[in-house]
């Protein structure tokens, strides 16, 4: 078998797992196939280890024992291709809605959403957040253009269910903060707090919930509407009072450190 053969067997194999195939099996013998054996599932362990530290408080709900099979079954079917293990595992929670039973399963797909999104936050650049001071020099009639784009370390999340409650009881310092179980909030109500707003500031990651208004128009501008469009999207359901609410909202946004200039 030539070297680049060799290499690429020894590749297909780490990542596939499972007996060792025939063409490794020529080369690899005793004593060497137990080290092999180790080799190949220390890699999968490696992955695992990764994959406990960043979902904390997934674990804390689910029991190691549970969360250690839904580990090992995730890596089954999701190998990495990632030069970083910081980059894996940012599939588990569709990975976990898929096969959702219940609610308790929504909410931890939700939960592993929620703990990526905030991992997310805290790695990402800072960017240069506009200010209100920044704004001053700017003629009115160039309002109505203005555009805004979210830093990159600013994310947003949608729950259905209490996950970030969830979240906050893991995290605790009292073990019998846990909420006595899964609850799946009413969408329908519009002041319910289904969307949140990720931030990371200094050192810190921080979050709030955003009123379904808010966040839709928080959307709207931060995905490139310009703010003319963004008053003139409000002003379908609130009239005259569109161009106060936005300018209220962006300063707020500003004041959060959460928008910058394209």
């Amino acid at each position: 078998m030539r070297l680049t053969e060799l290499q690429s067997a020894v590749q297909r194999h780490v990542l596939a797992g499972g007996p060792t195939p025939e063409a490794l099996a020529a080369v690899v013998e005793p004593p060497a196939d137990e080290r092999w054996r180790i080799y190949v599932d220390a890699y999968r362990l490696r992955l695992a280890e990764a994959l406990g530290v960043q979902y904390r408080a997934l674990a804390a709900r689910c029991g190691s024992e549970e969360f250690d099979a839904r580990i090992a079954s995730f890596i089954a079917i999701t190998p990495s291709v990632y030069r970083s293990i910081r980059d894996y595992g940012g599939e588990l929670a569709a990975f976990l809605a898929t096969g959702a039973a219940g609610v308790e399963d929504e909410l931890r797909g939700e939960l592993a959403g929620f703990e990526w999104q905030l991992a997310a936050a805290f790695d990402a650049e800072a960017g240069r957040p506009a200010t209100v001071a920044g704004l001053a020099t700017v003629a009115a009639e160039d309002w109505q253009g203005l555009c805004f784009r979210a830093l990159p370390c600013v994310r947003r999340f949608t729950t259905c269910t209490n996950a970030v409650a969830a979240w906050r009881a893991a995290t605790a310092a009292r073990a019998d903060d846990h909420p006595t179980g899964p609850v799946r909030l009413p969408v329908a109500v519009r002041t319910a707090p289904l969307e949140w707003l990720v931030v990371r500031v200094g050192l810190d990651t921080e979050f709030r919930s955003l009123p379904v208004d808010e966040a839709e128009a928080f959307d709207r501008l931060a995905g490139g509407a310009s703010f003319g469009e963004l008053c003139a999207a409000l002003g379908e359901r609130l009239g005259d009072a569109a161009a106060l609410q936005a300018a209220t909202w962006l300063k707020g946004w500003l004041h959060e450190g959460l928008l910058e200039r394209p």
